[in-house]
């Protein structure tokens, strides 16, 4: 073989390589960082790298990080950047979540990190939470309404749209690898099944975890129904009261709708609710398997995938209740589960996951076996590394989500009130005659949310109503 052969060979090789072996180490860098500044406490410098990036291709992930942070630190473009994340989510929803992946040439060829993040339903769905929730805080109470409708006609919609993307994609992968004449050189329909006979032993999906079985997030339909409720608006607020409480039976809903009943019979007592959120939610990790070469082509050396496998999330406190002159009044009632929320979402896309992730894994192999037909033990080796080191999967996910949401309400009365974990005082709060001010103190005469955010070892609170029953 001329060396000039070689050279090239190997140049090209090693600037392929150290490309996407950056690429992806960028990826996980930016979000370790991130998600350890971000529950180490130091939000300032999450925000400050989560809006750094929102500018990139990953805009859906990135604006959503930025806005989330940016609303716990209560700055005034948190809402443009939810925003401006969820013009472009809708998009892409518009194009096929996963369907649309197919705009990004090479990414089954070379590395599924290279595709633009597009995001899943459900963080489209909190986009508009989010929104709903800022819109509160600023009084902007008819923008509110706007959002949570949005929010909640994402989540009933979510099913039958993910039963035709899913099918769509499958179809276009099908169809891509149809017309690759690469794949022509070996056995593909052999090929694959061997490989998801090996899948099916060596890689377990997240069906141990408890998922809801549908699209539904009870958190936005309880929170939503809340906001219903305080505009008087009891027929909607009871539908999504209903909603939340088939998935989660939580006792404050009991609680909410005996309110409502009581208001209908113009009896009004301010109440004052404590939404928290606690926790982090799963994140995703990389399981890399190798399977034997045997099943594509005896020129080839590695057949490896990586997979993404979605891994517990992370509760902080487990016993939160609120306390007034040292006596427990309320037991905080666990409203939703984004473990739940996640993993069916991600287990719906299994499916095409795996067939995209075997797609690659055939195609770097006939890669190696044409390597090394063209240039022999060289080329079989320089495949080799090829594979290895491209072969990566898809990790990035929002990190900073909750583990799961609580809520209760307590019945205005003046006085100090502690929220503790157990024994552990976690904020303390006043309800009085006189609100506002520097001081967390909320109006006796009003009806309060008090939204609180708790991580490991801080927490953010905000404000998010104040208005007369």
């Amino acid at each position: 073989m001329p060396s000039s052969k070689i050279t090239l060979l190997k140049t090209i090789l090693f600037a392929c390589v150290l490309a996407l072996f950056l690429s992806a180490c960028s990826h996980k860098d930016t979000m370790d960082n991130f998600t350890n500044s971000y529950y180490s406490g130091d939000l300032q410098k999450a925000y400050r790298l989560a809006k750094e990036n929102a500018d990139g291709d990953d805009i859906v992930l990135w604006g959503m990080q930025a806005g989330i942070v940016g609303s716990q630190l209560e700055k005034k473009e948190s809402y443009d950047l939810l925003d401006k994340s969820e013009q472009v989510f809708s998009q892409y929803e518009a194009q096929g979540l996963l369907s649309g992946v197919f705009d990004n040439v090479g990414a089954v060829i070379v590395n599924e990190n290279v595709k633009t993040y597009r995001g899943n339903m459900y963080e489209g769905v909190l986009l508009n939470y989010y929104k709903a929730l800022i819109s509160m805080r600023n009084g902007e109470n008819a923008l509110a309404r706007v959002e949570f409708n949005r929010a909640n006609d994402r989540q009933r919609r979510a099913k039958d749209y993910f039963q035709k993307d899913i099918q769509k994609a499958l179809d276009s992968q099908r169809e891509e690898n149809s017309q690759d004449s690469n794949l022509s050189q070996v056995d593909s329909a052999h090929t694959a099944s061997g490989v998801q006979s090996y899948l099916a032993q060596n890689y377990q999906s997240i069906k141990t975890f408890s998922a809801y079985k549908n699209f539904i997030n009870p958190a936005v339909s309880y929170v939503s129904a809340l906001f219903f409720l305080l505009e008087s608006d009891n027929a909607k607020a009871l539908d999504l009261y209903k909603q939340a409480y088939g998935m989660s039976n939580a006792e404050i809903i009991n609680q909410d709708i005996a309110l409502m009943q009581e208001r209908q019979r113009r009896v009004f007592k301010p109440r004052t609710w404590v939404i928290i959120e606690e926790g982090q939610s799963p994140m995703k990790e990389e399981l890399a398997l190798n399977f034997p070469a045997y099943l594509v082509s005896s020129n080839v050396l590695h057949v490896g995938l990586a997979l993404p496998k979605l891994t517990p999330g992370q509760s902080f406190y487990n016993d939160l209740n609120v306390s007034k002159d040292s006596k427990k009044l309320t037991k905080a009632s666990l409203v939703a589960d984004f473990e739940g929320v996640i993993s069916n979402e991600f287990n719906e896309q299994l499916p095409f996951i795996t067939t995209r992730a075997v797609s690659s894994a055939i195609l770097k192999a006939v890669t190696q076996a044409t390597l090394g037909d063209q240039f022999g033990s060289l080329g079989s080796l320089a495949g080799l590394v090829y594979s290895a080191s491209t072969t990566s999967a898809d990790v990035r996910i929002s990190s900073v989500l909750p583990y799961r949401i609580y809520a209760l309400q307590i019945e205005n009365k003046k006085g100090v009130y502690e929220l503790k974990n157990g024994l552990t005082t976690l904020l303390r709060f006043e309800i009085g005659e006189k609100c506002g001010g520097e001081d967390l103190v909320l109006c006796q005469k009003n009806d309060n949310i008090l939204y609180v955010r708790l991580r490991a070892t801080s927490l953010s609170v905000q404000i998010l109503r104040e208005s007369m029953p």
